[in-house]
Order: structure tokens, then C-alpha cells, then sequence
């Protein structure tokens, strides 16, 4: 229980009190200067599946909209916007554990599984798990706040590997524009997971979640020293503190 209520204060997870989507969990993405860009609103049923996703300013803009009142300043601004999911989830924490190896993986939700397995960042040894949004969110704009780090990526599976693949190929391209920067895809899920497992599109937290945490605490897990950072590596198979009172930040 301390170990969740760490995890909601460390990322400022919260829910959806009452109304449409009431009982969501919201999973704000926080950039390094503590201006709130996006909250994604996601539902979940018992085995952990997403049954229902949204955004926050797009629920309170249909609540305006059913109640026939008009949009706040801050939201009209922000609508402007061109991209709404414009930072990492977690991306706040980067300059308040600045020596930490990353772990970038897709949804908010496995970045928290990450963290409530393989222990929180107050070790310097210890992963940082932030997430993108989506498999096609991994950008140069979004990874210019990991430079100088180096960044262990766990893409989802796919049919075919798809996922993994883009992932090669568009973290080879940042690490090229990112100097000191140094990106790790693992291709564990992609050599390891069942072919139904791909097709479906699991992730790590899936495979996390039907294990015992207590067991992964103990192991002590430590990134393995290197004597210098690598670049991309592929596989044989291809040879900040808490939010500003701002709500939304119209960029």
C-alpha cells in the first residue's frame, strides 16, 4: 500500500470523481518544467485491459458543450494546439533524478508497472520509467528531454514485429540528432512471447503483472555496469517537481 501511494504522489496519478468516465484513472504528462500538456483518462476492467480512453480537456469540453456553456480561455488556447501529447509521461522526474538510466516504454500504464516492480528511482542504478502515449509518439520533439541519458526501450509486441521494428528504426534516427544520447531496444518480448502474445499486442506489464513484485524486489536489479554507452542495438533478427496551479499548458 506505501508502495502505491508512492507511485500516485510520484507521477500525480488521479481519477475521475463523478460524471462521464467517473472512476477512470488520469495519467497527466508533465513536462520538465512542470507544465501539465495532457491528461490521458483510461479505464481499466480486473484483468488490467483498457476498456474505455479519453483526454480530460476533451471531457470537459463535452461536458460545456452538453450544458450548453462555453469553453474556458485556458481551454481555447490550448485547443489551438497542434499536438496536445506533446511530452513524455513522467518527464517531470528527469531533472529531479538526473543520473538515472531510463526505461521508455508506450503507455503511462506500464511505466507505473515498471517502477512498482523494479523499484522506484531514488537509487541512481535504478531504471526511470517513462512512457511515450503510443507507438508512433517516439520523436526527436519528445526525446530532446533525454539527452545525454541513456534509454532502454520496451516496445510492445505486434504481429510481425512491427512495433519493434519502427522502434529500431526511429530511435536510430534520434540518437543521430541527440548527441551523448544512447538508445537500448530490447528485444526480449520479441524472442521470448508466444505468437497469440504478439497478436495481440502485449506488453512488458503484462507479462510483470502475473508475477510476484516481492521477487523482483529482492533480486536487488541493478543495470550491468558498461564501460561506455553503445549505440542502438538491434537483434540478431535484423543484423521535475510537482505541476504549475496551470491546468493545461497552451504551448
Amino acid at each position: 500500500m506505501q508502495d502505491i501511494e508512492k507511485v500516485i504522489s510520484l507521477y500525480h496519478l488521479g481519477t475521475v470523481q463523478n460524471g462521464y468516465r467517473a472512476g477512470a484513472n488520469t495519467f497527466p504528462f508533465i513536462d520538465i518544467q512542470g507544465n501539465v500538456r495532457a491528461v490521458q483518462v483510461k479505464q481499466f476492467d480486473e484483468q488490467n485491459h483498457t476498456t474505455g480512453t479519453d483526454f480530460l480537456h476533451s471531457i470537459i469540453e463535452k461536458h460545456h458543450s452538453r450544458n450548453n456553456k462555453p469553453l474556458p480561455e485556458w481551454l481555447k488556447a490550448y485547443n489551438k494546439n497542434e499536438t496536445k501529447v506533446s511530452c513524455l509521461f513522467g518527464e517531470h522526474l528527469l531533472s529531479k533524478y538526473p543520473y538515472n538510466p531510463i526505461a521508455l516504454v508506450e503507455a503511462p500504464k506500464t511505466a507505473i508497472y515498471g517502477t512498482l516492480y523494479f523499484g522506484f528511482p531514488e537509487q541512481p542504478t535504478n531504471l526511470l520509467w517513462l512512457a511515450v502515449y503510443n507507438l508512433s509518439s517516439l520523436n526527436l520533439n519528445k526525446c530532446k528531454a533525454l539527452k545525454g541519458r541513456n534509454v532502454y526501450l520496451f516496445p510492445d509486441l505486434s504481429k510481425d514485429g512491427k512495433a519493434y521494428d519502427k522502434w529500431i528504426a526511429d530511435s536510430e534516427q534520434i540518437q543521430k540528432q541527440l548527441q551523448g544520447t544512447y538508445f537500448h531496444v530490447s528485444d526480449l518480448l520479441e524472442q521470448l512471447a508466444p505468437q497469440q502474445d504478439k497478436e495481440q499486442g502485449k506488453d512488458i506489464a503484462d507479462y510483470l503483472i502475473k508475477q510476484d513484485w516481492r521477487l523482483f524486489r529482492k533480486q536487488d536489479i541493478r543495470e550491468t555496469p558498461q564501460p561506455e554507452p553503445k549505440p542502438v542495438e538491434t537483434s540478431t533478427r535484423e543484423k521535475s517537481e510537482g505541476p504549475q496551479k496551470n491546468f493545461f499548458y497552451a504551448a
